[in-house]
């Protein structure tokens, strides 16, 4: 979701069913298939996440089948992207408390060196 990267259909084991499953498009190439995965990461403006989209991937987190558990038993990437994804939930909730401070600060600062000169 983070990515962009939209489900992939998936048969459901139990109805026999498609559904749309994120697990199933992160397993291709352009997640975990992807070699530059580590640079995407580290370069992912997390400054852009639109609340539309960390409400998606909150109701993923809190539903009980998403569990650093979970994701460690699937697979050793996974846990690793369970990790990066929480870590980019929780720095959106707190640069959306710190932007107006720091919107704030950079006005006065503006207006100081305005001032000032």
């Amino acid at each position: 979701m983070l990515l962009g990267v939209p489900p992939a259909e998936k048969k459901s084991k139990k109805t026999g069913k498609l559904k749309l499953s994120y697990w199933k498009a992160a397993q291709g190439k352009e997640v975990l298939g992807n070699p530059r995965l580590p640079e995407v990461l580290v370069e992912f403006d997390r400054n852009k996440v639109t609340p539309d989209v960390m409400m998606e991937v909150e109701d993923v987190l809190t539903n009980g089948h998403y569990s650093y558990e979970r994701a460690h038993t699937a697979s050793v990437a996974a846990t690793g992207i369970f990790k990066w994804v929480k870590a980019t939930r929780d720095y959106f909730y707190i640069f959306k408390e710190i932007e107006p401070r720091r919107d704030a600060f950079m006005l006065s600062q503006k207006q100081y060196e305005e001032k000032k000169n």
